[in-house]
């Protein structure tokens, strides 16, 4: 969805029950929010917020992630779930400690989950680099802190060995993902 219409088009087929799929390029769940909201004028944007926050049912994110055995990529998936508490805070926005990222961290009973959160897993189970995993994550210094109980080796990328004995091969790189936000 990339304009007006079309989310408007969208929202209105969700409110009359009708499956509303889409994509729309955002980095997370609440930025989702915040761009459908983000393209109507002012005057309109607590009718939409309104509207929104009883028509939607789930909001769902995906980042690739480079996995740690350089074999491809991993989908590290951000759900929210339409409950009373997200429904409030997309109605009336969010404020300090009323946010929809707060509400997925907490709701894990009602099958919502964070993007830091399986980034987490992930490093823990070894998927995904340290490094890679804290290139991805939404709030960095917050996920390092949630990771400081792994040793010191788990955190650190491993270097390849090197063997003066072996003849010269080809020298596999690994490719750098900067993310901005």
């Amino acid at each position: 969805m990339r304009d007006r219409e079309t989310i408007e088009i969208a929202l209105e087929a969700a409110e009359t029950g009708h499956l509303v799929m889409s994509t729309l390029h955002t980095i997370d769940a609440s930025k989702t929010v915040e761009r459908i909201i983000g393209v109507f004028p002012l005057a309109d944007q607590q009718a939409i917020r309104t509207r929104l926050s009883k028509a939607f049912r789930y909001i769902v994110s995906q980042r690739l992630i480079p996995r740690k055995d350089g074999q491809g990529r991993i989908a590290a998936v951000e759900i929210l779930k339409a409950t009373m508490r997200t429904r409030d805070y997309v109605e009336k926005g969010e404020g300090e400690g009323k946010t929809l990222l707060d509400a997925m961290r907490d709701g894990n009973t009602d099958g919502m989950q964070h993007f830091d959160g399986i980034i987490e897993k992930y490093i823990r189970e070894g998927l995904v680099d340290f490094e890679t995993g804290m290139g991805f994550a939404t709030n960095a210094g917050n996920l390092r802190l949630e990771l400081a109980d792994l040793p010191q080796t788990s955190m650190a990328r491993t270097p390849a060995p090197a063997s003066a004995a072996a003849p010269a091969k080809a020298e596999k790189r690994e490719t750098e993902i900067e993310i901005e936000r």
